[in-house]
């Protein structure tokens, strides 16, 4: 029913102290009470002076057009700034931003130069974008083996994006040697996580007997809970489940409400199932 595979679909002001950490810190309280003004008036003393945590604050307001006027060149500059310092989470930051290239000029060979940076410094997160651009060959080379072995070092830090995407290498045999069982492992844990890609592949693995006995019922309990989060093609699996009566019992109202979930995200399987239903 489904199509096994790897899905990327991945933020009461006070007074300004003295002290940089107190100046930071009266910023970030500023923020989450939503004065978001008074944040950038902190964070712009304090970046100036150096501070890479309030540059990277100074550049995510500037990059989301918070408190300020959004300008995502100055967004760059500010994580520049910070991730040259070392700062691991601008290094993700700036990374980030170029492979995205909203509102700059895009740059996979910059992007991969910072993901590697921060994933030497073993943020998970970095690890997994790093472990993408080899995997999709965004500013390098595809390389199935560096991918794997990146998504290895995010899965086991407890990412559960990377735990899918190694799960599904695992079971493709791509960069790693085929193991299908060792795939379930992690897109279970993964999917535990609350990862919805992950429910749709575990539902799959449950579907068709993959790296785990056949159990349809399972299958549909995890392609429920992706779809509830809204996933087309699980609400598009679920569908078929009720259509068929395979793993809950038949019910051709309960096939309709999802296929038509699902067909209200374009799935064309679901907006076929819905034209057959209406001729």
């Amino acid at each position: 029913m489904a199509l096994f595979g790897r899905f990327f679909r991945g933020r009461q002001s006070s007074s300004l102290r003295g002290g940089g950490a107190d100046a930071f810190v009266d910023g970030l309280a500023a923020y989450r009470h939503g004065d978001l003004e008074g944040a950038f008036s902190r964070w712009e003393l304090l970046a100036q002076t150096g501070d890479p945590r309030a540059q990277h604050g100074l550049g995510m307001l500037y990059e989301r057009g918070e408190g300020v006027h959004r300008d995502r060149n100055a967004a760059l500059d500010w994580y520049r700034k910070a991730a040259e310092q070392g700062y691991v989470q601008a290094q993700i930051s700036l990374a980030t931003l170029y492979q995205s290239g909203e509102g700059i000029r895009p740059d996979p060979a910059e992007a991969l130069h910072w993901c590697q940076v921060a994933a030497e410094s073993h943020a998970a997160e970095a690890q997994y974008r790093l472990a993408r651009c080899y995997d999709q060959g965004a500013g390098v080379e595809p390389d199935p083996e560096r991918a794997a072995l990146w998504y290895r070092r995010a899965a086991e830090q407890g990412h559960a994006a990377a735990q899918n995407c190694l799960g599904d290498m695992l079971s493709r045999g791509e960069g790693v040697p085929r193991d299908e069982r060792e795939a379930y492992r992690w897109l279970r844990k993964a999917a535990e996580q609350g990862y919805v890609y992950a429910q749709v592949n575990l539902g799959y693995l449950y579907d068709t007997g993959v790296g785990v006995p056949r159990n349809r019922r399972e299958a549909a309990a995890w392609y429920r809970k992706a779809a509830l989060q809204g996933d087309a093609l699980a609400q598009f699996n679920l569908a078929e489940m009720y259509r068929t009566g395979v793993g809950v019992r038949a019910n051709l109202l309960e096939a309709l409400r999802w296929y038509r979930l699902a067909a209200a995200q374009g799935h064309p399987g679901a907006v076929k199932a819905l034209a057959e239903v209406d001729a």
